[in-house]
């Protein structure tokens, strides 16, 4: 038996006896560069047809996060590439929190579980 076939019943033979985790929920990834845009309250329906439950965005735009309110999915933010060498501080960071994500948190509409550099 070849190494890549040994692997293979390694690999099966661990699933048996060491079983993955349970999922715990289905997510999907949006980003906001694209040239032709859905409305994101369209995108939230889509993501909620489709039993999606978790969502983590690629910047914090205004529109889809309003659109994410109520919809009880759950929200992690990231904050863009372009904008890393903005947040050399500790205060720059709490500004970019506070104008981007609190206001969505604070009105109770987003369930926002965590905020990220990516």
């Amino acid at each position: 038996m070849g190494p890549s076939k040994s692997f293979g019943v390694l690999f099966v033979v661990g699933l048996l006896f060491f079983p993955p985790d349970q999922v715990t929920g289905i997510g999907a990834n949006w980003g906001t560069q694209s040239t032709h845009r859905l409305p994101p309250e369209i995108v939230v329906r889509m993501l909620k047809d489709n039993g999606i439950q978790k969502v983590k965005l690629f910047d914090a735009d205004y529109d889809t996060l309003k659109a994410l309110g109520k919809s009880g999915l759950e929200v992690m933010v990231g904050i863009p590439n372009d904008m890393l060498s903005t947040m050399g501080s500790l205060k720059a960071a709490e500004k970019w929190v506070s104008k981007n994500v609190s206001v969505h948190i604070n009105d109770n509409s987003v369930n926002i579980r965590c905020s990220y550099l990516f």
